[in-house]
């Protein structure tokens, strides 16, 4: 997990990605990714804040073939609905 101010984390937790979520600030820190470690996989999310406090979710997964974007939801819901998408991603 990397925040676009740098940091970066190598544990992923719900609790963390909350608090990540919490931080987003426009338009210093106004998004997150998180991708797996290592060149085999290819699946990422990134969750963005926009101008208008705004939050929006990308999902990616070639090996699915899947691409969705989501808007809106509060930083409780994301992280939640985050931890439950890469969860199935990393155990398929």
């Amino acid at each position: 997990m990397e925040t676009e101010s740098g940091e970066s984390y190598e544990g992923f937790s719900e609790d963390l990605l909350f608090e990540l979520i919490e931080e987003l600030n426009y338009p210093n820190n106004s998004f997150l990714s998180i991708e797996p470690q290592g060149s085999g996989n290819q699946w990422y999310v990134v969750v963005t804040l926009d101008s208008d406090r705004r939050l929006e979710v990308e999902y990616r997964n070639p090996d699915r073939r899947e691409h969705r974007v989501v808007t809106g939801g509060d930083a409780s819901g994301i992280a939640s609905d985050v931890t439950i998408w890469v969860s199935s991603v990393v155990n398929q």
